[in-house]
This record gives C-alpha cells, sequence and structure tokens, in this order.
C-alpha cells in the first residue's frame, strides 16, 4: 500500500472533520440542548408543585372536617342552659369548652400554614411558568439557528465524503477499517510518522523490535495511543 494515498485520505477526511466540530461545538446547539433540560426541570418542578397542592387540598378537607365537628361542639356548649345543669355537668361542659377553644387554636394555626403554602407555591408555580416560558422561547430560536446553520454544512460534509470514498479503493482494507474504527472514536489524526525512534502521536518511544517491524511492514499500531504509525523511508 502506498503512504501517499492514505495520507490524502486522511487529509480530506480532516476537512470533515473540521466541519462536523463546527456543528458540534456550536453555541447555538449548546444552547437550544441546554434549554431542554430547563424546560424539563420547570415541567417537574410543576409536577411536583401540583403534587404538593393536592396534599395540601386533603389536609385542608380533614380540617375542614374537624373544624365543623368541632363547631358542632361549640353549638351544645352554647345551647346548654347552664342554670338548670347540675355542678358536675357543668364541669365537664367548662373542660369541652377549654378544649374546643384549645382545638380552635390549633386548627387557626394549621390553616394559617397551609395558606401560607398555598401562597408559596401558587408563587414559584409562577416563576416555574415563566422559565419555561422564556427556556421555551430560547430553545426554539436557537434550534431555527442552529438547523440553518445545519443546512448549510451538511451538503458539503456530504459531497467530501463522496470524495474521499473514491481513494478507498486504492487503500489496503485493514488499514482503511483500523483507520474508521479510530476515526469513529473521535482520534485524529489516526496516521502519525514515526519521529525519530518515537511515535508521532503520542511520543512513546518504540522498542527496537518494533521499530524493525515498523520498517519492514511500512505500518505499526502503537501500542500505548493506538495510532498507525508509519514509516516513509527516510
Amino acid at each position: 500500500m502506498k503512504i501517499e494515498k492514505i495520507l490524502e485520505y486522511q487529509k480530506k477526511d480532516y476537512e470533515i472533520i473540521k466541519l462536523e466540530r463546527q456543528l458540534e461545538n456550536n453555541e447555538d446547539k449548546k444552547i437550544y440542548q441546554n434549554m431542554i433540560s430547563v424546560v424539563k426541570d420547570a415541567q417537574n418542578k410543576s409536577n411536583a408543585l401540583d403534587n404538593e397542592a393536592n396534599y395540601l387540598i386533603q389536609d385542608y378537607n380533614k380540617l375542614e372536617k374537624t373544624y365543623n365537628e368541632n363547631l358542632k361542639s361549640c353549638g351544645v356548649v352554647l345551647n346548654a342552659k347552664i342554670d338548670k345543669v347540675s355542678e358536675n355537668d357543668l364541669s365537664n361542659l367548662t373542660n369541652v369548652a377549654s378544649d374546643l377553644i384549645n382545638n380552635m387554636s390549633i386548627l387557626e394555626k394549621k390553616l394559617m400554614y397551609l395558606a401560607e403554602r398555598v401562597n408559596a407555591i401558587l408563587s414559584e408555580f409562577e416563576a416555574t411558568k415563566k422559565r419555561y416560558n422564556v427556556a421555551k422561547q430560547k430553545y426554539s430560536a436557537h434550534k431555527t439557528a442552529y438547523d440553518k446553520k445545519q443546512s448549510e454544512i451538511m451538503p458539503e460534509i456530504e459531497r467530501k465524503k463522496q470524495d474521499i470514498k473514491k481513494l478507498e479503493d486504492g487503500i489496503d482494507p485493514v488499514y482503511l477499517a483500523k483507520y474508521k474504527q479510530r476515526r469513529a472514536d473521535k482520534m485524529y489524526p489516526v496516521l502519525v510518522p514515526l519521529t525519530e525512534k518515537s511515535c508521532g502521536g503520542c511520543r512513546m518511544e518504540l522498542p527496537s523490535a518494533s521499530l524493525q517491524k515498523l520498517k519492514e511492514n511500512g505500518f505499526l499500531e502503537c501500542e500505548h495511543c493506538r495510532r498507525i504509525i508509519y514509516f516513509d523511508g527516510k
């Protein structure tokens, strides 16, 4: 296999890599992808607030039931004819009235807490809704901008892929497969020259046996970085 052929392949492939990196590192892409997370977080927060609101409604219903029961007991106490009850019954009524006052005081505190939580939930919900709407707008704007950029670059990438495909016939299939595998692993450059006695990629010095093998075959896979080292006879 001629070194020039696969090196030309790598050179042209690098033009594709640069275009792919433009898309990968595109700021609009980063922003709209980040907005997806913001939207999801807002949805989760909204669901959590909705669940808490349901629990508060349940608590309110329980308090309302207790309130009505206490109110009914209050009616009994208030309607009792004090001048006609015995001293023992009066004492019992006094105890009931005292318990009712305590119960009402507790109910009042619980209702105040519920009211505070309801106001807090409403406030959090509005803030969450605002974040959701802003994130959705930003997502739409930056996604549109990225799609436009992608529509400009992708046809160029496809054209260049067709160009380098024409070079594949003159390349050893074994090394072409290795190249494509390293390429898929986002390794670049895949092919590196022998630099004195070291790998031109990771700079690891090669053992004498490996150097001899490289000079005999022209190519050698680096045991350290997995790049393909080539020897051009110089």
